[in-house]
């Protein structure tokens, strides 16, 4: 009776630690893995859920030939990544330092009309060739559930909220002694299906679909 309990009380414990994370349209949930495939090369990457707490959870991303952790911390506002880039990733050419972070990458109420706002101030290198080029920036990112409509995607087919965010990039770049500025603006395009999370995305030409969720 005693170890039955203590299952119990594991069980109660782990749902609820997922249960303040977990989000309507971002589902929070130990184990689970989505696999999207990228239309740029046609490779598929996968994520993770891992470590969930009461208040923060790590996601794994795997591709083909890197991956990288990618912690969030969830409260009664939504969901928020507080650093713009991990540490502790293999593959990649550059690497960020988080100065300041603000706003929530997923607000908790979700709904379409919902608009809001999230930036960061970053550091940076990256390594080209035998130059390394230094990068301060800082992003700002708007978004707007701009409606609700049918989504097919090689895992299915889900009514979502279409999101569309746009995200400024002001700083300066420097490499060999000079310094030049940066100035980018990217819109994207987001479907979020309850209780599935992310569905489809789209930027600059670049479409990524879900191809499963293994629960």
């Amino acid at each position: 009776m005693r170890s039955i309990l203590g299952i119990l009380a594991l069980v109660v414990l782990g749902t609820a630690a997922w249960a303040r994370c977990d989000h309507p349209f971002y589902p929070v949930r130990e184990g689970w893995v989505w696999t999207y495939r990228s239309s740029l090369d046609n490779s598929t990457y996968t994520i993770q859920t891992l470590e969930v707490k009461t208040d923060s959870f790590i996601q794994r991303f795997t591709f083909t030939s890197f991956g990288f952790d990618s912690r969030w911390t969830c409260d009664a506002k939504g969901l928020t990544q507080p650093t713009f880039a991990q540490s502790g990733q293999t593959g990649l050419q550059m690497k960020f330092k988080t100065r300041k972070a603000t706003g929530v990458v997923l607000p908790q109420n979700l709904r379409v009309g919902s608009s809001w706002n999230y930036s960061y101030e970053v550091s940076g290198e990256a390594q080209q060739g035998n130059q390394t080029i230094q990068m301060e920036q800082t992003l700002n990112t708007t978004n707007k559930v701009v409606g609700q409509e049918s989504v097919s995607v090689p895992a299915g087919r889900f009514t979502a909220l279409k999101v569309e965010s746009t995200q400024i990039t002001r700083g300066t770049m420097k490499m060999g002694g000079r310094s030049s500025p940066l100035n980018l603006t990217v819109k994207s395009t987001s479907w979020y299906a309850p209780s599935v999370g992310l569905v489809k995305s789209q930027s600059e030409g670049v479409v990524i679909e879900l191809v499963s969720l293994k629960r």
